[in-house]
């Protein structure tokens, strides 16, 4: 006689579950029933699991990480064409890095407004890519991925055959993404590739059999390389990252940016060295939920010593990273910016000045999102050089509120020149800095030596901190002007409601100085790729005093998030760098309705869906075991 025991209880679950539907008996009764399978699903459960297990049926997958390919002598091209490079005439192409041409031209494109780098035959460039491509089709695939709608995906190797991209594929979390396809790749206009939570364009990497073409106004992100075709990019199309094409790449109004990757820790400095290097930790704190700290109750310390927010502190070189640590929160989160890595380690060599920027945001379900501030700061020396030797020097900090609130307990903490003092500005005599308002405030002193001073300016709107950072350099004994650059970024919009949404950052980078800068750069730790937009008025390449360069990105934010851009360019052979950040508020989620002790729906359509299906694989089993017994 067989068992048929799986089979009727099957049909029972199945028919007591259809119940709470149907039935017209107290919330009490469709409870018991519920409980009295439940009991019944665990008994058929357990047996499935045990011989799935022996049937190697259940367990995850295990596969290897995916890792960077070298990319040799490719890594300082933005652009490589092995059958040459051609824009169509739009002097609005630009691209930050080298461009390659294997001896076959890059048309219509000129070397000295247009390309940041050099045009030359890119040596060594086609062989190093080819081993690349190589090394990734050699590593073992994740799973595939239908690009098709974009997507949120973590780090791994993904099969995406011949398809478009025509949506939003996010990127999420630190490490290695390959996309591999089987032929050819496009996108549309709408497509855009998202990098979030420590995702970067360094380790973003395109394996193409064939050709990629980029659809016109797509922001791409990542290495493509491509085995037997052309790279195409469409008219405003912009890549973070870099185009390698076996044939040609092909240009029309882009911004091709070449990504900055992390690089190696330091060797240990040599034994005797006395140069010292700066790091100043700064701290931003966001109570968008309803909490009320401030910076003071967040102890910060580096490699455990107590240090204070905004102040520069100098550090003997040891060659191992310096930990910037705090005292935690469990109401707040943390993340790290600046000169830090996500962990707070930043790395020192000799005559560096480094910042490391702590963001704690205040855990909570507000649903409405408050207005955050935006401060701004501008630091220039008089004189900027003091050829002759020691002498006074008188710094000017010009303070702005460029958001849409005004600000309260303005501070700025200088590190090496007090008092600094209030001249004008505050024209109500309120001590809030409102959005009309310039204060402008001095601090002079006395130089011996070639010094970069540093000045951290802080304003509180709605519970949220706002920071700026500027540095200037001044140079002692010597016949050298030192560049300056300043930096603003101003998100739209400020605020969005709890699902999020698409942000555009616009990015102002300005010349205080006197001295032109070269090969000025931008970047942003949460956006990208970051996009010139217009300001070289006379096409020179050379951020001139009188310039203002405007940059955007656009990244897609479902949390609260601070980000931060650096800007950085050279002159006399010195390097000129500042930070801008800015805070956009997501509200959370409206709590839901409270549990009033009836099954929902959904509840029990989800417990239909799992007894139907272990039913199913009971049944299985039960078939098996009967054949065997006949």
């Amino acid at each position: 006689m067989h068992n048929d025991k799986p089979q009727w209880e099957c049909d029972i679950m199945i028919r007591n579950i259809s119940a709470v539907f149907t039935s017209e008996h107290a919330c009490s009764e469709k409870t018991h029933i519920l409980q009295k399978n439940m009991r019944r699903l665990k008994r058929i459960a357990g047996s499935v699991a045990a011989l799935s297990l022996v049937l190697g049926l259940a367990g995850p997958i295990s596969v290897s990480a995916a890792t960077a390919p070298d990319l040799g002598a490719a890594a300082t091209y933005s652009v490589y064409g092995d059958a040459g490079v051609t824009n169509d005439l739009s002097a609005t192409t630009h691209v930050w890095g080298n461009v390659g041409h294997n001896g076959l031209g890059a048309t219509n494109l000129d070397d000295a407004t247009q390309v940041d780098g050099v045009i030359d035959v890119g040596a060594g460039v086609a062989a190093a890519a080819s081993a690349a491509y190589d090394a990734l089709a050699a590593q073992g695939a994740t799973g595939a991925l239908d690009l098709d709608g974009g997507g949120n995906v973590t780090p791994g190797v993904y099969t995406v055959g011949a398809t478009a991209l025509n949506g939003t594929l996010t990127l999420d979390g630190a490490g290695v993404y390959i996309f591999r396809s089987s032929s050819s790749i496009s996108t549309s206009g709408a497509a855009v590739v998202n990098l979030i939570n420590g995702a970067t364009a360094c380790n973003v990497f395109w394996q193409i059999p064939t050709s990629m073409t980029i659809g016109a106004g797509s922001v791409i992100e990542g290495t493509i390389i491509t085995q037997t075709g052309l790279i195409s990019l469409g008219s405003g199309a912009s890549l973070k990252g870099r185009a390698l094409a076996k044939t040609q790449v092909t240009l029309i109004a882009n911004q091709i940016t070449e990504p900055v990757c992390a690089a190696a820790a330091p060797p240990a400095a040599p034994s005797g060295t006395t140069e010292g290097a700066t790091l100043n930790v700064v701290k931003t704190v966001i109570n968008d939920n309803g909490r009320t700290n401030i910076v003071a109750d967040f102890p910060l310390f580096v490699n455990g010593t107590p240090v204070d927010s905004g102040v520069t502190y100098t550090f003997p070189l040891t060659g191992m990273p310096y930990v910037v640590t705090e005292t935690s929160n469990p109401n707040y989160t943390r993340t790290f910016s600046g000169d830090c890595d996500v962990n707070g380690n930043a790395f020192l060599l000799p005559g560096d000045h480094k910042f490391c920027i702590i963001t704690n945001n205040d855990i909570g379900a507000a649903a409405v999102p408050v207005i955050p501030p935006i401060i701004d700061v501008i630091k220039v020396p008089s004189p900027l050089a003091l050829p002759a030797g020691p002498g006074p020097v008188t710094y000017t900090y010009t303070v702005r509120n460029i958001g849409v609130v005004p600000m309260t307990n303005v501070t700025l903490v200088g590190d090496t020149c007090s008092p600094i003092v209030l001249q004008s500005g505050d024209t109500n005599g309120n001590a809030v800095l409102e959005t009309d308002e310039v204060w402008v405030h001095t601090c002079t002193t006395n130089l011996t030596a070639t010094h970069t001073n540093t000045v951290v300016a802080t304003g509180w709107a709605n519970g949220v901190s706002a920071t700026d950072i500027a540095s200037a350099t001044v140079v002692v004994g010597a016949p050298l002007v030192p560049p300056l650059i300043h930096i603003t970024k101003v998100p739209s919009p400020l605020t969005l409601n709890a699902a999020g949404g698409m942000v555009t950052y616009t990015k102002t980078v300005t010349n205080p100085g006197t001295v032109p800068l070269r090969n000025v750069r931008v970047a942003d730790d949460k956006c990208g790729p970051v996009s010139f937009t217009s300001g070289d008025t006379n096409g020179n390449s050379l951020l001139d005093p009188s310039e203002s360069w405007i940059y955007t990105c656009r990244t897609n934010l479902t949390s609260t998030t601070i980000n931060t851009a650096t800007a950085a360019g050279d002159a006399n052979g010195m390097i000129a760098r500042d930070f801008a950040l800015a805070t956009v508020v997501v509200a959370a989620a409206v709590p839901a309705l409270p549990v009033t002790g009836a099954a929902p729906a959904g509840s029990a359509l989800v417990w239909l869906a799992a007894a139907l299906g272990i039913c199913g694989a009971s049944l299985i089993l039960y078939g098996l075991r009967k054949k065997q017994t006949e």
